[in-house]
């Protein structure tokens, strides 16, 4: 087995982003127009008009995590963390580079991820226990255990489209933990909720690092942070501006945010 959960290297990730070049345009004449407006744009001569913009969200970041560790990923808003849990889990593609996940993924990036609104919560738990490769007998050895710890079992027979993001992030948090993730990815889903649940999802993730589980967790709050993980990586434009101890790495971050704000 191989000593390293995740291995990531020189991972670019690009997006097209698309402009308006024009406002809308609901007269008679505008839409007599639009077919040559439409031609005009795209032939050689208009070139200048292009309306696309390709824009890197992730610029060659390569690093390792070893198996049972736990790294905070920390950085302003539009740093590319959250495209970073998105390639981690298999949702988007890198552009270029290799992500190679030597382990089992769990994740959990945004209120309700993997859930189906229409099922109660009950057959969500079965949903998401099925999706993640276990057998129905599993899932229902853990079944009381992820619904007391979701702390809803007054809901647990309710569509889900009816929970708050409060109660959603309970369940879902509750079924990533206690289905025998190897790495589990977490991407700012505890800022929902009340202090005292996530203080209970702070112990639980704990107690799976002890017990060797990987851990991922993007959070804005930086005690979270220090708590939670030994290792930080701080994103800032896509790249990798420090990758080191949690404490050093987080203050050296806000030290950063000070600067700027002065």
């Amino acid at each position: 087995m191989s000593q390293y959960a995740i291995k990531a290297e020189h991972v670019w990730k690009e997006y097209t982003i698309r402009h308006s070049l024009e406002g809308p345009q609901t007269s008679f004449k505008a839409v007599l127009n639009a077919p040559f407006n439409w031609v005009m744009r795209r032939s050689s001569k208009y070139a200048h008009l292009k309306n696309t913009e390709d824009f890197f969200a992730l610029k060659d970041v390569s690093f390792e995590v070893e198996y049972g560790e736990s790294v905070g990923l920390i950085g302003r808003n539009g740093a590319g963390k959250s495209t970073l849990m998105k390639i981690l889990s298999r949702i988007t593609r890198p552009t270029r580079g290799i992500i190679t996940l030597y382990h089992h993924v769990n994740s959990l990036l945004e209120v309700g991820t993997g859930f189906n609104i229409e099922l109660t919560g009950r057959e969500n738990i079965y949903l998401s226990g099925s999706f993640l490769g276990m057998k129905t007998s599993e899932i229902r050895r853990k079944f009381d255990e992820i619904v007391a710890f979701s702390e809803i079992e007054q809901f647990i027979d309710t569509p889900v489209k009816y929970y708050s993001s409060g109660m959603f992030v309970r369940l879902a948090f509750s079924v990533a933990v206690h289905l025998t993730p190897e790495i589990l990815l977490l991407d700012e889903v505890l800022a929902v909720g009340d202090a005292d649940f996530r203080q209970k999802s702070f112990i639980k993730m704990k107690e799976l690092l002890s017990s060797g589980a990987t851990i991922i967790f993007v959070s804005h709050s930086e005690s979270a942070i220090k708590e939670i993980c030994k290792r930080a990586i701080w994103l800032s434009h896509g790249e990798i501006t420090m990758d080191g101890p949690a404490v050093s790495v987080v203050d050296n971050y806000m030290q950063s945010i000070s600067q700027h704000s002065n």
